[in-house]
C-alpha cells in the first residue's frame, strides 16, 4: 500500500501565528481568556487549555484589567469597544487574511454597495465580516440562495477566506446578469487554494483519501466534500483513532491530508495507523 501525504496539509500561516501568540502570552502571563476558541481544533485548545487558556463565548465574562486574546478567525468592531471599554488588554490573534476580507467588506457597504459574503452563516468569520459593514451585508452558503433575493444595481462581493473559487465564481455569475455595477474582492486565502489544489490532485490517484481536522472546522469539511466528489472512499476524520481497517480494504493509494487547523502530530499519527492496516 502507498501512502500520499499532501504537500499543502496542516497548519496554515493565520493558525501558526495565533498558536505562536497563544504560546507566547501563556509563557508570560500563566491566564488568558480567549473569546471563542482560538482555533477549530479540540485537541489543539484542550492542549493550551491544560496550559492556562479560558475559552469565552463574550468578554462580558472576562473580568476587568485582565488579558484576552481575539482569535484567528477575527471579531466584530463591538468586541475591541467592550475591551476598552472595560480595561480588557486584548491580543488579537486576527488572520492577517481575515482582516483583508473585513477591510473589502467594510469599504464595499461604505461606497454603497449592497455587500454578499460567500460563507457559511454561523462560522466566526462570516459573521465577523458582516458585523464590519454595520451589520449591513448578507451571507450566502449556496449560490442558488441569490436566485430569490433582492438585489439591487449595485452588488460588492467578498469571500470567507476559506471557501473555494468555484463557489464565489457560481455567486458572482449569478449576480452580474442583475446588477449593473458587481465589485468583487477575491479574498480567498492563497493557502486554502493551494491545500484544495493539492487535496484534489492527489484524491484524482487513490483509492481512499482521509481529510484530519475538526468537524467544526468550515476549511476542513470543505475539503473533504471536495475530495469525495473525485474520491468516493473519502472519509473526513479528527485523529487516527477514528480510522477502520476496512475503510482501506483493497485499497492500493492511500492519500492523506489535513485541515488548516490540523497538527503535524495528528498528520503523522494518520501515517502510522494506515501503515498498520496494510493489506
Amino acid at each position: 500500500m502507498e501512502i500520499i501525504v499532501a504537500e499543502h496539509a496542516g497548519f496554515c500561516f493565520g493558525v501558526k501565528r495565533s498558536l505562536e501568540m497563544a504560546e507566547e502570552a501563556l509563557a508570560k502571563r500563566g491566564h488568558v481568556y480567549c473569546l471563542g476558541e482560538l482555533i477549530h481544533n479540540s485537541q489543539v485548545v484542550a492542549d493550551l487549555e491544560v496550559k492556562g487558556l479560558r475559552v469565552v463565548s463574550s468578554l462580558d465574562a472576562v473580568p476587568e484589567g485582565a488579558v484576552a486574546m481575539i482569535r484567528a478567525h477575527g471579531a466584530g468592531p463591538a468586541a475591541y469597544e467592550v475591551a476598552q471599554a472595560r480595561n480588557i488588554t486584548l491580543l488579537d490573534a486576527t488572520c492577517p487574511f481575515v482582516r483583508r476580507a473585513q477591510k473589502a467588506a467594510a469599504d464595499l457597504a461604505e461606497e454603497g454597495y449592497q455587500v454578499l459574503v460567500v460563507g457559511e452563516r454561523d462560522h466566526p468569520e462570516a459573521r465577523g465580516i458582516v458585523e464590519h459593514t454595520g451589520g449591513r451585508a448578507t451571507v450566502v452558503e449556496n449560490p442558488a440562495e441569490t436566485d430569490g433575493m433582492e438585489l439591487t444595481k449595485r452588488i460588492g462581493i467578498v469571500a470567507q477566506t476559506t471557501q473555494s473559487a468555484k463557489k464565489l465564481g457560481q455567486v458572482v455569475a449569478r449576480v452580474i446578469p442583475r446588477a449593473r455595477d458587481v465589485k468583487i474582492a477575491n479574498t480567498i486565502c492563497d493557502a486554502t487554494s493551494h491545500r484544495q489544489g493539492a487535496a484534489l490532485e492527489i484524491a484524482r490517484g487513490v483509492d481512499v483519501m482521509l481529510v484530519i481536522g475538526g468537524r467544526h472546522s468550515a476549511n476542513t469539511t470543505r475539503l473533504a466534500d471536495l475530495c469525495a466528489d473525485i474520491c468516493p472512499r473519502t472519509h473526513h476524520i479528527e485523529s487516527a483513532d477514528e480510522i477502520e481497517a476496512d475503510w482501506l480494504t483493497d485499497a492500493s493509494r492511500v492519500g492523506i491530508t489535513g485541515g488548516a487547523s490540523t497538527p503535524v502530530a495528528a498528520i503523522e499519527a494518520v501515517v502510522r495507523r494506515v501503515g498498520t492496516c496494510r493489506n
